[in-house]
């Protein structure tokens, strides 16, 4: 297919309803499952934002379908988020999504493309299956400080319990400042139409500047760095009989410890300003108690949560091709750097904006 038709396939796919990519992805869905070969499972939609999610019930089990859009993913790191999840699983018992391989002939594969004509290009997307975990979110509005405490545990053991040497092959981004803003971004654009006005554009350039400054100095600290989730939002945490678990790892990366930190209190800002504060305290009284001697300094805390404020505006400009987000970008996009100028002015992230 030539280059002309491939373009008019994009823009006729990122102007569809939701009803008609939803449709679609159900299609994919049943593609891919026909490659773990489960029989006739009943499949119930668990969310479609970036990725088309389902809880699939099957003789075999219960478990979770995600298929990510081959546009806007790269194989080999989505092949390595999911070796690190199959490590937390062997090295540690903390609580993730265990990937499922796909096919009896070859136990690694964890992961297989399903393609269809009408996807943009390359017309394809990733599948991959989880086992379920039973348990249940909450709200980032009704999380309370003793919540705080048991997160902040649970991400304290994942930085010094399941961290691993890589093995060859082993991909996931860097995300200090040019690995979050840079053009090889897990946030980057996709699309080169420019919807931010200069004076918007230098804001972002502005707080990705003093991300840089404040990675430069932490990147001093080898204990530092490791492997996080990066994207530890209230509903990609699981409350469960055994404890927390972390959803959703698909954002992990090689980054400052301090940044897993960055997403929920960023997120609870705007959702809880009023008890901002004490959770705060709580999330990192849990973490710097189970990390026992040495904690890390907190003081650099409000310049990652810029940098996540930051990310989730690239992320906004990235998945524009859904009807909601295409609906409601503009306007989220115009609040946020408007609270990242604020911010570069006090040094403080006042959050006004809505959490998609």
């Amino acid at each position: 297919m030539d280059i002309v038709a491939d373009k008019a396939r994009i823009a006729a796919y990122s102007e569809w309803t939701l009803a008609q990519q939803k449709a679609l992805w159900r299609q994919l869905a049943d593609q891919a499952l026909a490659r773990w070969g489960l029989g006739a499972p009943t499949l119930t939609w668990l969310g479609y934002g970036g990725n088309a999610v389902f809880k699939v019930q099957s003789d075999a089990g219960e478990y979770v379908l995600r298929l990510q859009p081959a546009w806007r993913v790269n194989f080999r790191q989505a092949r390595s988020e999911l070796a690190w999840l199959k490590a937390i699983r062997q090295m540690s018992d903390l609580r993730a999504p265990c990937p499922v391989a796909a096919s009896a002939k070859n136990h690694a594969a964890l992961l297989v493309e399903v393609a269809h004509p009408q996807l943009p290009p390359p017309h394809s997307a990733l599948a991959c299956l989880f086992e379920f975990i039973h348990g249940a979110s909450k709200p980032a509005a009704d999380l309370r400080c003793a919540d705080l405490r048991a997160i902040g545990r649970y991400l304290a053991r994942l930085h010094t319990r399941a961290q691993i040497s890589p093995p060859a092959g082993f991909d996931r981004p860097r995300l200090a400042a040019q690995g979050l803003f840079g053009g090889g971004s897990p946030y980057a654009p996709q699309r080169n139409d420019q919807i931010l006005t200069t004076a918007q554009q230098e804001v972002c350039q502005a707080v990705a500047r003093a991300v840089e400054t404040v990675w430069s100095q932490l990147h001093r600290q080898d204990a530092a760095f490791g492997l996080i989730h990066a994207d530890l939002l209230a509903k990609n945490i699981l409350f469960t009989e055994a404890g927390i678990a972390a959803l959703d790892f698909e954002y992990c990366g090689w980054g400052c410890y301090l940044y897993d930190l960055a997403p929920l209190l960023w997120q609870l800002k705007g959702e809880q300003p009023q008890n901002y504060a004490q959770l705060t305290a709580s999330l990192w009284a849990g973490y710097s108690a189970a990390l026992g001697d040495a904690p890390p300094s907190p003081d650099h805390l409000e310049t990652l949560i810029a940098a996540r404020q930051l990310a989730s505006c690239r992320w906004l400009l990235n998945n524009r091709d859904h009807p909601q987000i295409r609906q409601m970008a503009p306007a989220l996009l115009k609040g946020r750097i408007a609270e990242l100028r604020d911010f570069l002015a006090c040094g403080e992230l006042q959050r006004r904006t809505a959490t998609v």
